[in-house]
Protein backbone atom coordinates (compact mmCIF):
# COMPACT_ATOMS: atom_id res chain seq x y z
CA UNK A 1 0.00 0.00 0.00
CA UNK A 2 1.48 2.97 -1.17
CA UNK A 3 1.27 5.98 1.17
CA UNK A 4 0.30 9.31 -1.04
CA UNK A 5 1.85 13.04 0.01
CA UNK A 6 -1.33 14.01 -0.45
CA UNK A 7 -3.40 13.16 2.91
CA UNK A 8 -6.92 14.87 2.57
CA UNK A 9 -7.54 13.89 6.44
CA UNK A 10 -5.32 16.15 7.80
CA UNK A 11 -7.34 18.90 6.41
CA UNK A 12 -11.22 17.53 6.75
CA UNK A 13 -10.36 16.46 10.48
CA UNK A 14 -10.10 20.48 10.93
CA UNK A 15 -13.75 21.08 9.45
CA UNK A 16 -12.28 22.20 6.05
CA UNK A 17 -13.00 21.37 2.89
CA UNK A 18 -11.06 20.40 -0.21
CA UNK A 19 -11.31 21.04 -3.90
CA UNK A 20 -8.76 18.56 -5.62
CA UNK A 21 -7.75 18.44 -9.41
CA UNK A 22 -5.59 15.90 -11.06
CA UNK A 23 -5.54 14.08 -14.82
CA UNK A 24 -7.18 11.06 -14.58
CA UNK A 25 -5.71 7.68 -12.74
CA UNK A 26 -3.62 9.69 -10.87
CA UNK A 27 -5.65 8.00 -7.63
CA UNK A 28 -7.72 10.88 -7.15
CA UNK A 29 -10.33 7.86 -6.62
CA UNK A 30 -8.05 5.76 -4.66
CA UNK A 31 -8.37 8.59 -1.96
CA UNK A 32 -12.39 8.65 -1.87
CA UNK A 33 -11.74 4.86 -1.58
CA UNK A 34 -9.35 5.27 1.53
CA UNK A 35 -11.45 7.91 3.10
CA UNK A 36 -14.08 6.04 3.37
CA UNK A 37 -12.75 3.49 5.51
CA UNK A 38 -11.15 5.69 7.67
CA UNK A 39 -14.21 5.86 10.00
CA UNK A 40 -12.55 6.89 13.07
CA UNK A 41 -12.84 10.98 11.39
CA UNK A 42 -16.40 10.36 10.49
CA UNK A 43 -19.80 9.43 12.15
CA UNK A 44 -22.71 7.12 11.33
CA UNK A 45 -22.47 5.45 7.87
CA UNK A 46 -19.14 6.79 6.64
CA UNK A 47 -18.23 9.09 3.47
CA UNK A 48 -20.93 9.91 1.68
CA UNK A 49 -19.61 9.38 -1.79
CA UNK A 50 -20.83 11.20 -5.20
CA UNK A 51 -19.42 9.82 -8.01
CA UNK A 52 -20.59 11.85 -11.57
CA UNK A 53 -19.30 9.23 -14.12
CA UNK A 54 -21.87 7.21 -12.73
CA UNK A 55 -24.91 7.72 -15.25
CA UNK A 56 -27.55 7.35 -11.88
CA UNK A 57 -25.33 10.06 -9.50
CA UNK A 58 -25.04 12.29 -12.40
CA UNK A 59 -28.72 12.36 -14.16
CA UNK A 60 -30.18 12.72 -10.16
CA UNK A 61 -27.55 15.61 -9.68
CA UNK A 62 -28.28 17.28 -12.90
CA UNK A 63 -31.15 18.82 -10.55
CA UNK A 64 -28.24 20.39 -8.86
CA UNK A 65 -31.18 21.68 -5.85
CA UNK A 66 -31.39 18.03 -4.98
CA UNK A 67 -27.99 18.30 -3.48
CA UNK A 68 -29.22 20.77 -0.72
CA UNK A 69 -32.00 19.03 -0.14
CA UNK A 70 -30.25 15.40 1.05
CA UNK A 71 -27.88 17.19 2.31
CA UNK A 72 -29.06 19.68 4.87
CA UNK A 73 -31.64 16.62 5.88
CA UNK A 74 -28.69 14.42 6.54
CA UNK A 75 -27.01 17.63 8.48
CA UNK A 76 -29.87 18.18 10.46
CA UNK A 77 -30.07 14.89 11.71
CA UNK A 78 -26.82 14.62 12.92
CA UNK A 79 -26.23 14.32 16.40
CA UNK A 80 -23.01 15.24 16.95
CA UNK A 81 -20.06 14.52 15.09
CA UNK A 82 -19.77 15.42 11.28
CA UNK A 83 -20.42 14.27 7.99
CA UNK A 84 -17.74 14.09 4.90
CA UNK A 85 -18.88 14.13 1.39
CA UNK A 86 -17.13 13.26 -1.39
CA UNK A 87 -18.05 14.30 -4.87
CA UNK A 88 -15.83 12.99 -8.07
CA UNK A 89 -15.38 14.67 -11.48
CA UNK A 90 -17.04 17.68 -9.98
CA UNK A 91 -16.44 19.72 -12.97
CA UNK A 92 -19.32 17.30 -15.22
CA UNK A 93 -21.94 19.78 -13.22
CA UNK A 94 -20.01 22.98 -12.05
CA UNK A 95 -23.18 23.92 -10.82
CA UNK A 96 -23.11 21.82 -7.78
CA UNK A 97 -20.17 24.12 -6.36
CA UNK A 98 -22.99 27.06 -5.57
CA UNK A 99 -24.78 24.36 -3.53
CA UNK A 100 -21.41 23.32 -1.50
CA UNK A 101 -20.91 26.75 -1.23
CA UNK A 102 -24.27 26.94 0.37
CA UNK A 103 -23.67 23.84 2.61
CA UNK A 104 -20.38 24.62 4.01
CA UNK A 105 -21.38 28.48 5.00
CA UNK A 106 -24.84 26.76 6.53
CA UNK A 107 -24.11 23.84 8.29
CA UNK A 108 -20.09 24.38 9.63
CA UNK A 109 -18.98 21.80 12.00
CA UNK A 110 -21.51 19.40 10.25
CA UNK A 111 -20.56 19.00 6.81
CA UNK A 112 -16.88 18.84 4.95
CA UNK A 113 -16.49 18.14 1.23
CA UNK A 114 -13.72 16.72 -0.46
CA UNK A 115 -14.81 17.57 -4.14
CA UNK A 116 -11.92 16.31 -6.92
CA UNK A 117 -11.81 16.54 -10.47
CA UNK A 118 -9.56 15.59 -13.95
CA UNK A 119 -9.85 19.78 -15.76
CA UNK A 120 -10.24 23.03 -14.14
CA UNK A 121 -11.17 24.31 -18.16
CA UNK A 122 -14.76 23.62 -17.23
CA UNK A 123 -15.37 24.85 -14.08
CA UNK A 124 -13.09 27.81 -14.78
CA UNK A 125 -14.29 28.74 -18.55
CA UNK A 126 -18.20 28.25 -16.72
CA UNK A 127 -17.55 30.71 -14.21
CA UNK A 128 -17.96 28.03 -11.66
CA UNK A 129 -17.63 28.95 -7.63
CA UNK A 130 -14.56 27.64 -6.77
CA UNK A 131 -14.82 28.27 -3.24
CA UNK A 132 -12.36 30.90 -2.80
CA UNK A 133 -11.48 30.76 0.82
CA UNK A 134 -13.76 27.99 1.69
CA UNK A 135 -12.02 24.79 0.21
CA UNK A 136 -8.26 24.24 0.16
CA UNK A 137 -7.07 24.02 -3.41
CA UNK A 138 -4.85 21.33 -4.06
CA UNK A 139 -3.73 18.83 -6.88
CA UNK A 140 -3.00 15.49 -7.09
CA UNK A 141 -0.04 14.26 -9.28
CA UNK A 142 1.45 10.76 -10.67
CA UNK A 143 3.32 8.49 -8.14
CA UNK A 144 6.72 10.37 -7.04
CA UNK A 145 10.33 9.87 -5.17
CA UNK A 146 8.54 11.37 -2.10
CA UNK A 147 6.14 8.38 -2.15
CA UNK A 148 8.75 5.53 -2.80
CA UNK A 149 11.74 4.57 -4.34
CA UNK A 150 11.39 4.88 -8.03
CA UNK A 151 13.07 2.86 -10.77
CA UNK A 152 14.13 5.63 -13.32
CA UNK A 153 13.99 3.43 -16.64
CA UNK A 154 10.85 1.88 -15.69
CA UNK A 155 9.45 5.53 -14.55
CA UNK A 156 10.90 7.66 -17.78
CA UNK A 157 9.78 4.27 -20.35
CA UNK A 158 5.87 3.46 -19.02
CA UNK A 159 5.47 7.00 -16.42
CA UNK A 160 4.17 6.95 -12.97
CA UNK A 161 0.39 6.79 -12.75
CA UNK A 162 0.06 4.30 -10.30
CA UNK A 163 -2.31 1.69 -12.30
CA UNK A 164 0.47 1.72 -14.40
CA UNK A 165 3.93 1.83 -12.45
CA UNK A 166 2.56 -0.72 -9.84
CA UNK A 167 0.84 -3.24 -12.56
CA UNK A 168 2.54 -6.53 -12.20
CA UNK A 169 0.33 -7.98 -14.93
CA UNK A 170 2.45 -6.66 -18.33
CA UNK A 171 -0.07 -4.76 -19.18
CA UNK A 172 1.18 -1.31 -19.03
CA UNK A 173 1.84 -0.33 -22.83
CA UNK A 174 -2.06 -1.48 -23.43
CA UNK A 175 -3.38 0.69 -20.21
CA UNK A 176 -1.40 3.61 -21.45
CA UNK A 177 -2.54 3.14 -24.93
CA UNK A 178 -6.31 3.02 -23.56
CA UNK A 179 -5.46 5.91 -21.04
CA UNK A 180 -4.70 8.49 -24.43
CA UNK A 181 -7.43 7.32 -26.47
CA UNK A 182 -9.98 7.71 -23.00
CA UNK A 183 -8.30 11.49 -23.03
CA UNK A 184 -9.36 11.99 -26.27
CA UNK A 185 -12.61 10.35 -26.02
CA UNK A 186 -13.92 11.69 -22.56
CA UNK A 187 -12.16 14.36 -21.93
CA UNK A 188 -11.97 16.46 -25.05
CA UNK A 189 -14.75 14.97 -26.90
CA UNK A 190 -17.71 14.47 -24.44
CA UNK A 191 -17.09 17.41 -22.63
CA UNK A 192 -16.66 19.31 -26.14
CA UNK A 193 -13.90 21.15 -25.50
CA UNK A 194 -13.26 21.02 -29.11
CA UNK A 195 -15.16 21.37 -32.30
CA UNK A 196 -13.27 19.19 -34.59
CA UNK A 197 -11.76 16.47 -32.97
CA UNK A 198 -9.90 15.27 -35.84
CA UNK A 199 -7.95 18.66 -36.01
CA UNK A 200 -7.12 18.82 -32.27
CA UNK A 201 -5.74 15.20 -32.42
CA UNK A 202 -3.10 16.13 -35.44
CA UNK A 203 -2.05 19.27 -33.34
CA UNK A 204 -1.42 16.51 -30.42
CA UNK A 205 0.92 14.73 -32.30
CA UNK A 206 3.24 17.77 -33.29
CA UNK A 207 2.70 19.16 -29.25
CA UNK A 208 4.00 15.64 -28.26
CA UNK A 209 7.07 15.72 -30.40
CA UNK A 210 7.46 19.56 -29.16
CA UNK A 211 7.53 18.68 -25.34
CA UNK A 212 9.85 20.81 -23.62
CA UNK A 213 10.69 22.97 -27.07
CA UNK A 214 10.19 27.12 -27.00
CA UNK A 215 6.54 26.91 -28.88
CA UNK A 216 5.55 30.06 -31.56
CA UNK A 217 2.17 29.09 -31.68
CA UNK A 218 2.15 31.45 -35.32
CA UNK A 219 5.11 28.96 -36.67
CA UNK A 220 3.16 25.48 -35.38
CA UNK A 221 -0.52 27.03 -36.76
CA UNK A 222 1.30 27.21 -39.94
CA UNK A 223 2.47 23.91 -40.14
CA UNK A 224 -0.86 22.52 -38.94
CA UNK A 225 -3.08 24.75 -41.47
CA UNK A 226 -4.81 26.58 -38.71
CA UNK A 227 -4.74 29.80 -37.32
CA UNK A 228 -1.74 30.41 -34.27
CA UNK A 229 -4.34 31.73 -31.48
CA UNK A 230 -5.84 28.02 -32.30
CA UNK A 231 -2.78 26.35 -31.63
CA UNK A 232 -2.97 28.66 -27.92
CA UNK A 233 -5.98 27.66 -27.35
CA UNK A 234 -5.32 24.40 -28.09
CA UNK A 235 -2.59 23.92 -25.36
CA UNK A 236 -4.32 25.75 -23.07
CA UNK A 237 -6.93 22.83 -23.32
CA UNK A 238 -3.79 20.47 -22.42
CA UNK A 239 -2.81 22.82 -19.35
CA UNK A 240 -6.26 23.39 -17.63
CA UNK A 241 -6.88 19.33 -18.05
CA UNK A 242 -3.92 18.84 -16.36
CA UNK A 243 -1.76 17.24 -19.48
CA UNK A 244 0.70 19.43 -19.58
CA UNK A 245 3.13 21.90 -17.47
CA UNK A 246 3.88 25.64 -18.89
CA UNK A 247 7.15 27.44 -18.46
CA UNK A 248 7.56 30.76 -18.69
CA UNK A 249 10.80 32.39 -19.83
CA UNK A 250 12.37 33.91 -16.92
CA UNK A 251 12.18 38.16 -16.82
CA UNK A 252 12.58 40.38 -14.35
CA UNK A 253 9.95 42.60 -16.49
CA UNK A 254 6.37 40.37 -16.31
CA UNK A 255 6.09 42.26 -19.88
CA UNK A 256 8.64 40.22 -21.02
CA UNK A 257 8.17 37.35 -20.07
CA UNK A 258 4.62 37.56 -21.76
CA UNK A 259 6.77 37.81 -24.76
CA UNK A 260 8.49 35.35 -25.02
CA UNK A 261 7.60 31.55 -26.50
CA UNK A 262 6.42 29.28 -23.44
CA UNK A 263 7.74 26.01 -23.21
CA UNK A 264 5.18 22.76 -22.26
CA UNK A 265 6.10 19.67 -20.72
CA UNK A 266 3.76 16.68 -20.37
CA UNK A 267 2.90 15.21 -17.21
CA UNK A 268 3.76 11.90 -17.39
CA UNK A 269 6.38 10.43 -19.70
CA UNK A 270 4.54 7.33 -20.08
CA UNK A 271 1.53 8.99 -21.58
CA UNK A 272 3.75 11.29 -23.27
CA UNK A 273 5.47 7.94 -24.65
CA UNK A 274 1.94 6.42 -25.66
CA UNK A 275 0.88 9.67 -27.11
CA UNK A 276 4.18 9.78 -29.43
CA UNK A 277 4.23 5.99 -30.30
CA UNK A 278 7.34 4.78 -28.07
CA UNK A 279 6.44 2.35 -25.92
CA UNK A 280 8.14 -0.29 -27.42
CA UNK A 281 11.49 1.31 -28.37
CA UNK A 282 14.04 0.74 -25.93
CA UNK A 283 15.45 3.99 -24.17
CA UNK A 284 19.30 4.11 -24.74
CA UNK A 285 21.22 6.43 -21.84
CA UNK A 286 22.52 8.15 -24.53
CA UNK A 287 20.34 9.07 -26.75
CA UNK A 288 18.43 12.45 -27.49
CA UNK A 289 14.67 10.91 -26.18
CA UNK A 290 16.49 9.51 -22.80
CA UNK A 291 17.24 13.14 -22.19
CA UNK A 292 13.97 14.59 -22.95
CA UNK A 293 12.21 11.98 -21.07
CA UNK A 294 14.58 12.40 -17.89
CA UNK A 295 14.53 16.36 -18.29
CA UNK A 296 10.31 15.55 -18.24
CA UNK A 297 10.38 13.72 -15.35
CA UNK A 298 12.74 15.89 -13.28
CA UNK A 299 10.75 18.87 -13.76
CA UNK A 300 7.42 16.80 -12.43
CA UNK A 301 8.96 15.59 -9.63
CA UNK A 302 10.14 19.01 -9.13
CA UNK A 303 6.81 20.42 -9.49
CA UNK A 304 5.31 17.72 -7.38
CA UNK A 305 8.06 18.32 -4.08
CA UNK A 306 7.10 22.00 -4.55
CA UNK A 307 3.20 21.54 -4.00
CA UNK A 308 3.44 19.33 -1.47
CA UNK A 309 6.08 20.62 0.91
CA UNK A 310 4.41 24.21 0.12
CA UNK A 311 7.42 26.17 -1.27
CA UNK A 312 5.98 28.38 -2.45
CA UNK A 313 8.39 28.39 -5.91
CA UNK A 314 8.03 29.39 -9.51
CA UNK A 315 8.97 27.81 -12.14
CA UNK A 316 10.81 29.21 -15.18
CA UNK A 317 13.84 28.24 -17.89
CA UNK A 318 16.24 31.09 -18.97
CA UNK A 319 17.87 32.18 -22.58
CA UNK A 320 18.97 35.31 -23.43
CA UNK A 321 19.37 37.39 -26.62
CA UNK A 322 21.81 34.52 -28.27
CA UNK A 323 20.51 31.60 -27.61
CA UNK A 324 22.41 30.44 -24.21
CA UNK A 325 20.36 28.01 -21.90
CA UNK A 326 19.10 27.28 -18.79
CA UNK A 327 16.52 24.49 -17.94
CA UNK A 328 14.78 25.88 -14.98
CA UNK A 329 14.97 29.08 -12.98
CA UNK A 330 13.20 28.83 -9.52
CA UNK A 331 12.09 31.90 -7.72
CA UNK A 332 8.99 33.03 -5.79
CA UNK A 333 8.76 36.68 -7.35
CA UNK A 334 10.24 38.43 -10.24
CA UNK A 335 13.40 40.88 -8.32
CA UNK A 336 15.74 37.64 -8.16
CA UNK A 337 15.57 34.03 -9.12
CA UNK A 338 16.62 31.66 -5.74
CA UNK A 339 17.96 28.62 -7.92
CA UNK A 340 19.81 27.90 -11.91
CA UNK A 341 18.86 24.03 -12.36
CA UNK A 342 20.50 22.41 -15.42
CA UNK A 343 18.82 18.67 -16.26
CA UNK A 344 21.42 15.91 -17.81
CA UNK A 345 20.90 12.50 -18.13
CA UNK A 346 24.40 11.08 -17.86
CA UNK A 347 26.17 9.66 -14.32
CA UNK A 348 29.24 11.93 -14.74
CA UNK A 349 28.25 15.85 -16.47
CA UNK A 350 31.16 18.48 -16.41
CA UNK A 351 30.62 22.38 -16.24
CA UNK A 352 31.66 22.22 -19.85
CA UNK A 353 27.94 20.28 -20.41
CA UNK A 354 26.58 22.95 -19.21
CA UNK A 355 27.30 26.30 -21.30
CA UNK A 356 24.40 28.47 -20.37
CA UNK A 357 25.76 28.85 -16.76
CA UNK A 358 28.92 30.66 -17.68
CA UNK A 359 26.31 33.82 -19.13
CA UNK A 360 23.85 33.41 -16.58
CA UNK A 361 26.07 33.69 -14.05
CA UNK A 362 27.66 37.12 -15.20
CA UNK A 363 24.23 38.26 -15.17
CA UNK A 364 23.44 36.53 -11.58
CA UNK A 365 26.83 35.86 -10.20
CA UNK A 366 25.29 35.11 -6.48
CA UNK A 367 22.40 32.30 -7.88
CA UNK A 368 23.68 28.74 -7.03
CA UNK A 369 23.89 26.39 -10.04
CA UNK A 370 23.13 22.96 -9.64
CA UNK A 371 23.23 20.33 -12.56
CA UNK A 372 20.32 17.46 -11.76
CA UNK A 373 21.90 14.64 -13.22
CA UNK A 374 22.05 10.82 -12.60
CA UNK A 375 25.34 10.72 -10.62
CA UNK A 376 25.42 8.15 -7.43
CA UNK A 377 27.03 10.99 -5.45
CA UNK A 378 27.77 15.01 -5.33
CA UNK A 379 30.58 16.86 -6.62
CA UNK A 380 31.22 20.21 -7.52
CA UNK A 381 33.15 21.65 -10.54
CA UNK A 382 33.97 24.75 -11.72
CA UNK A 383 31.40 26.01 -8.93
CA UNK A 384 28.07 23.97 -10.07
CA UNK A 385 27.28 20.96 -7.84
CA UNK A 386 26.52 18.08 -9.40
CA UNK A 387 23.55 16.25 -8.03
CA UNK A 388 21.29 12.63 -7.84
CA UNK A 389 17.99 13.36 -9.11
CA UNK A 390 16.79 11.75 -5.93
CA UNK A 391 18.60 14.04 -3.72
CA UNK A 392 16.71 17.30 -4.65
CA UNK A 393 13.28 15.39 -5.73
CA UNK A 394 13.70 14.78 -1.80
CA UNK A 395 15.56 17.66 -0.26
CA UNK A 396 14.76 20.29 -2.69
CA UNK A 397 14.69 22.89 -0.02
CA UNK A 398 18.52 22.41 1.07
CA UNK A 399 19.66 23.45 -2.38
CA UNK A 400 17.51 27.17 -2.21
Amino acid sequence: MITRSFNPLTILDKNKSILLLGPRCVGKSALIEALSRAKEFVSGEGVVQIDLLKGGDYQRYLNPGQLIKELSDLALRLDGGKKIVSIDEVQKIPALLDEVHFLIENFKGKLSFFLSGSSARKLKRGGANLLAGRAINCQLFPLSQLELDLSLSKALLFGTLPGVYLDSSGLEIATLESYVSTYLREEVQQESLVRRIDRFAKFLEFATQSNGQPINFSQLGKQLGIAGKTVAEYFSILSETLIVHELSGWSESVKRQLLQAPRYYFFDCGVLNALNGYLRLELRESSYLFGNLFETFIINQLLCSNHFKSLGLKFYYWRDKEGHEVDLILARNAVEPLLAVEIKSGSLPRSSDCPGFQTFKEEYPNVPRICVCTTPRSYLDDGIRFVPWKDIVLELQKFL
